[in-house]
């Protein structure tokens, strides 16, 4: 038999739940579409670089590269035309000074300074001769003087006696010969005086030959004692307790005067050369101190020179060590340098922004707290260190800023961050 079933009636729960979830989907589909009008550029967070902004003690550095050379170097070159004998030194030799580098010869040299002794030897001989020579003359001379005053004092005595009986007129003495005697006497007397004028003029002259051969003679050992200082140089000293940088010449090699004939270079006195970028150099100044690192062990050094030239937009910068030189320095190491600028006792800074230039305004993004969004902001910066810059005005402390390059968005002013 059939039996009538009532059917049950429906909840309100399930009769409108159909209903709550179109609400909710078409509730979130409106706030996703609001969220996503608040930007008109989205970008991957996993594409950007976040800096936060800090508070407190803030170094000013800048940072260049450079490689380690020698303060001191020295090149030995060839002081005569020679030919190359031997090598005793090669590149990387430790060598004292003294020690024997390179031997040259030239054959020429040694028989001109052969020849310039035996010549020596004939001017002096030939110097002593002329002065054995003048000095008999000057005996000669001196002989004649004597025998001039001989005469003349002779002939006086006579003239006295003379002049003694024609006074008191004995008649033993004729005037004639008073008068001659008188005569005589006074060309005795002028003969001596010529004669003693004579000496002294040829002792003068004496004395000037005497020089005169003498500077012939010191010009003489001169070039003997150039021509064996040219022989002496064949053979080519360290000038330096050292290091052989390099040796540019081979056995059998012709040199000629001048040409370079090695490079020495002391170990112990290396600075560094750093190049550091030209938008960085305006607050580098001699006397800041710097950290040399070598990638195995630290120094610290001082600016000794900052050249005032721009090359490739590059300024060279030298370091002096203020203190011992790290066990692994070697000229032509390739360093890098710290250049401590100044230091802020409290500030604001963030990690530095690619583009972010010292002492300007920039603009910025800044994330919200949320990190959903970031605005375009006015950034005030003020002097830059290595990888941070200080922060002046436009942003607080703990707040987020894009320090990655942002040149596929620059041009709006909000993105969305995803």
């Amino acid at each position: 038999m059939d039996i009538n079933r009532a059917k049950a009636k429906k909840s309100a729960l399930s009769r409108y739940w159909p209903w709550s979830i179109l609400v909710f989907l078409l509730a979130g589909a409106a706030y996703y579409l609001y969220f996503l009008a608040q930007a008109d550029f989205a970008i991957d967070s996993e594409t950007l670089v976040i800096g936060q902004v800090k508070q407190g003690k803030f170094s000013v550095s800048v940072r260049g590269s450079g490689v380690l050379v020698p303060d001191n170097i020295q090149w030995l070159s060839a002081n005569v035309d020679a030919r190359v004998e031997r090598i005793l030194a090669k590149p990387g030799k430790i060598v004292n000074k003294g020690d024997l580098i390179v031997e040259l010869s030239n054959p020429k040299l040694v028989q001109l300074l052969e020849e310039t002794q035996w010549e020596l030897e004939a001017v002096a001989a030939e110097n002593e001769a002329e002065r054995v020579i003048q000095e008999s003359a000057l005996l000669d001379q001196k002989t004649s003087v004597l025998n001039a005053r001989l005469d003349y004092e002779s002939s006086k005595l006579e003239q006295d006696a003379h002049s003694e009986l024609f006074q008191k007129k004995t008649g033993a003495v004729s005037k004639i010969d008073y008068q001659r005697t008188r005569l005589e006497t006074k060309q005795f007397k002028q003969r001596w005086h010529i004669q003693q004028q004579r000496l002294a003029k040829m002792t003068e002259n004496l004395s000037v030959q005497n020089n005169a051969r003498d500077a012939r003679l010191k010009k003489m050992r001169k070039t003997l004692e150039r021509v064996r200082q040219d022989v002496n140089s064949l053979k080519v000293y360290a000038s330096i307790n050292s290091v052989v940088q390099d040796v540019p010449v081979e056995a059998g090699q012709r040199i000629t005067m001048g040409g370079n004939i090695a490079k020495l270079a002391r170990q112990d006195s290396l600075i560094a050369e750093l190049q550091v970028p030209e938008l960085q150099i305006r607050d580098v100044m001699i006397g800041q101190k710097v950290v040399i690192d070598t990638r195995n062990n630290k120094a610290s050094g001082v600016v000794t020179r900052v050249d005032p030239a721009v090359v490739n937009g590059n300024v060279q910068v030298d370091v002096s060590f203020s203190g011992e030189l790290p066990g692994d320095a070697r000229p032509d190491l390739t360093v890098d340098g710290e250049i401590k600028i100044a230091e802020i006792s409290d500030t604001l800074y963030v990690s530095r922004p690619l583009f972010a230039q010292s002492q300007s305004t920039a603009s910025f993004y800044k994330v919200t707290d949320s990190g959903n969004f970031a605005s375009r902001v006015k950034v005030k910066l003020g002097k830059g260190s290595v990888d941070q810059i200080q922060i002046l005005e436009g942003l607080a402390p703990g707040e987020k800023i894009i320090i990655s390059d942002p040149s596929t968005w620059e041009s709006y002013q909000k993105v969305r961050i995803n």
